[in-house]
């Protein structure tokens, strides 16, 4: 494990479908992962993520006493195969570990 400190952060998930014209549209996702989050929370990030046949596996996840997230560690599969992964370590107020990928840069 990692000897630095990790920040609390707001989760942000933006699923954002803009039309461009009416021929192309564009979706970006913008995962981060804060220590305000709560188990409830997850599970409904990773089932948008499945609905949108991107692959949300949380590796290790880690509450404090009050069941607020403290550390976690998760993989991300995109429908094309592009794949990436991170882990935190303690969240502190300064970090916001997670993906994004904006698909029309593709």
């Amino acid at each position: 494990m990692k000897n630095h400190s990790c920040s609390n952060f707001f989760l942000v998930v933006l699923f954002s479908m803009l039309m461009a014209g009416c021929q192309t549209q564009k979706e970006v996702v913008d995962l981060k992962f804060t220590a305000e989050l709560v188990q409830a929370d997850l599970d409904k990030i990773q089932a948008d993520m499945k609905s949108r046949r991107i692959r949300l596996n949380y590796e290790l996840l880690d509450f404090d006493e009050s069941g607020h997230l403290k550390q976690i560690s998760a993989r991300i599969e995109y429908p094309d195969g592009m794949k990436g992964s991170f882990e935190s370590c303690v969240l502190t107020p300064r970090d916001g570990p997670g993906f994004y990928r904006d698909f029309s840069e593709d």
